[in-house]
């Protein structure tokens, strides 16, 4: 914790020595403007972006393909949204790269290729001897009827167990 609390403090020093810098070169009217435009089309990109990540991402769950990735993408996203807002001409360019499609894919790619991000199984399909259930839209909705719950075959580990309640006195 005190290496992010270092880090957010170092960042801020480095991102007010370069708006003084180049409000030495362009002066303070600009560089305000510059960084109120910045974020604002920053944001509006990252809306866009993000939207369209969604979209792509209810696709890829729609076929039935864990869409690790494409989370990824909009966790970037989501980030560069914050850097925008944060004010400053560094975190800008920081988050003008995460926008880029190709360097979001990228940092995806390296990180779901560790193993800690690994995800398995996708699609599961129950089949018994008489018929074939796949799970449908409708199978968690409120008109699931008793005839459905017992022809679909159970699957899975069950765990027996016994628990006792002890009162200790108290009230609370």
């Amino acid at each position: 914790m005190a290496k992010i609390a270092f880090g957010l403090f170092l960042l801020f020093f480095l991102e007010l020595w370069v708006i003084i810098k180049v409000g030495s070169v362009i002066g303070a009217f600009m560089v305000i403007l510059l960084m109120i435009v910045g974020a604002g089309y920053g944001i509006s990109l990252v809306r866009s972006q993000g939207l369209r990540t969604m979209m792509s991402m209810q696709q890829q769950l729609a076929q039935g393909i864990a869409p690790a990735a494409t989370m990824l993408e909009g966790v970037a996203l989501l980030i560069a949204g914050a850097l925008f807002i944060f004010p400053g001409f560094l975190t800008d360019i920081a988050a003008l790269l995460l926008l880029q499609p190709f360097v979001r894919r990228w940092l995806a790619r390296k990180l779901t290729s560790s193993s800690r991000w690994q995800v398995y199984g996708a699609h599961t399909t129950v089949e018994s001897e008489a018929q074939r259930v796949e799970p449908t839209s409708d199978d968690f909705s409120d008109e699931m009827t008793k005839e459905k719950i017992k022809r679909t075959p159970r699957q899975g580990t069950t765990v027996d167990g016994e628990y006792e309640h002890k009162d200790d006195g108290s009230k609370q």
